[in-house]
């Protein structure tokens, strides 16, 4: 029976996947094309932790908000996309001593790469002509901003920050 329900729980949520889809083609087909004459890119990545909920993030250039005809409770989900603005691919790890945040940003150079970190959130910018790249990260620990080291080569930023462990204290048990 706990099978059964799974099951019809995932068709469910495939079948809204594929509606979402088919909505977002249809109506990108009756638009002609993305911004400025550019391939329209959408995607997610799905990270879970442990027995926390999966995050689930989008990436691309594309609004689903209007693509998709989401009702108004999931489309507060979706970030608004500014025009011609792309959300890159992020992927966060966690190490022992230190956390790692890697982004995708073909097309860019690091002149034009912006970071602002306070210790909890980093806002990754770049602007050029050709491709503008835009993302708010809330970072899953606390990380000293000012301990970052970024590095950007061949389309990959790497930004690694060390833990702020400045809040954690010894408990003496009794």
């Amino acid at each position: 029976m706990r099978d059964r329900r799974r099951r019809d729980m995932f068709e469910d949520i495939f079948e809204e996947i594929d509606e979402m889809l088919g909505n977002m083609l249809n109506s990108r087909l009756e638009a002609g094309e993305g911004a400025n004459g550019e391939p329209m890119v959408w995607g997610f990545s799905m990270t879970q932790r442990g027995d926390e909920p999966p995050e689930i993030r989008e990436f691309g250039n594309v609004d689903l908000r209007s693509a998709t005809g989401l009702p108004d409770e999931l489309a507060a989900y979706s970030q608004q996309i500014e025009g011609g603005m792309r959300k890159p691919l992020i992927d966060i790890m966690e190490a022992e001593d230190s956390l790692h945040v890697v982004v995708e940003m073909p097309g860019v150079s690091r002149e034009d790469i912006t970071l602002d970190s306070n210790g909890t959130t980093l806002d990754i910018r770049a602007l050029t002509e050709d491709r503008k790249y835009s993302e708010h990260v809330e970072l899953p620990a606390k990380v000293l901003p000012d301990s970052a080291e970024a590095t950007y080569k061949n389309g990959v930023l790497e930004v690694i920050f060390q833990y702020d462990k400045s809040d954690n204290r010894s408990i003496k048990v009794s």
